[in-house]
């Protein structure tokens, strides 16, 4: 992961080396009282270092958006739901800073990997026939459910707070005093809409078998260190409601590889390389890496 980050890293500074353009390769990029590092000693660097790779990411970046570029709108939405998924912005900030990401580099692996997505599902073909057949033969696995949890260490508390719930306690109030998951526990618990099958199987199968409004028995699991008391908020089953999510996991379950797309991409854009050095990095047989890009 840190090394696709770095990779990325180095094809944006490669980037802005070049819409500098001014003064020419020796260009000075630091100036120290020990002598100076042009532009020309940065990049022969970042090529030495990173080279290959960011050289394969600045063309297949290239290919991709001459063909299937994304809007700034697309990106802005993907963005702003990932940045949903964190309780707090200085939680979404420490998890970029923790992966060496900018939201400038973050942006631009959306962008990035909306666009592979678009390659890939490019010629699949779709209709409400193939939908509603994809949908009954996977109908538990395209399920969505909402709930909130109260996950607990110790089987004693959560034998307590499970009673309290019972007894019409507030879930939210006590979710916020002894749930462990910091993630929802400022939530009152709320989890949000989820498949199935982005759970730990233990949680996911309890949650399944609950009406709406209904509160489980204490759920362990090994995976989560602890006891789930889980309240089911909403379900949606039908496929008048699923439509949407139906497409974009029967279009994913159809989808070409990225390599398959890279070296067609390729083969179709007549490319040459000048440079002596990686003059075979888009051979048939050097086109295996992928492009850097962000997973849905």
């Amino acid at each position: 992961m840190k090394k696709l980050m770095m990779v990325l890293a180095a094809v944006i500074v490669l980037a802005s080396l070049a819409a500098c353009g001014n003064g020419g390769d020796n260009a000075v990029v630091v100036k120290t009282k020990s002598g100076n590092i042009t532009k020309e000693d940065f990049y022969n660097e970042l090529k030495k270092t990173n080279g290959e790779a960011v050289l394969q990411n600045l063309v297949y970046e290239k290919l991709l958006e001459k063909k299937y570029n994304v809007s700034k709108k697309a990106v802005d939405a993907k963005f702003n739901q990932v940045r949903k998924t964190f309780s707090t912005e200085a939680q979404f900030k420490q998890a970029l800073a923790q992966n060496n990401l900018t939201e400038a580099q973050f942006r631009r692996q959306i962008k990035d990997s909306l666009m592979m997505t678009k390659a890939q599902q490019d010629g699949v073909k779709v209709n409400d026939k193939v939908l509603k057949d994809y949908y009954n033969k996977n109908k538990i696995q395209l399920t969505e459910l909402k709930a909130s949890h109260i996950l607990i260490k110790s089987k004693k508390t959560a034998q307590s707070v499970l009673k309290k719930v019972k007894s019409g306690a507030d879930f939210a109030k006590l979710a916020k005093q002894y749930s462990i998951d910091t993630g929802s526990k400022d939530k009152g618990g709320e989890l949000g809409w989820f498949k199935q099958s982005t759970m730990v199987p233990e949680f996911s199968n309890a949650a399944m078998k609950l009406k709406v409004g209904q509160i489980s028995p204490l759920v362990y699991s090994s995976t989560d260190g602890g006891y789930h008391i889980i309240k089911l908020e909403g379900k949606k089953d039908a496929y008048k409601d699923l439509k949407s999510s139906v497409k974009e996991a029967y279009l994913a379950s159809k989808e070409k590889s990225q390599d398959e797309v890279i070296k067609s991409l390729i083969k179709k854009a007549d490319v040459q390389v000048k440079d002596k050095e990686f003059k075979d990095i888009f051979d048939s047989s050097a086109t295996t890496s992928t492009p850097t890009t962000t997973q849905q």
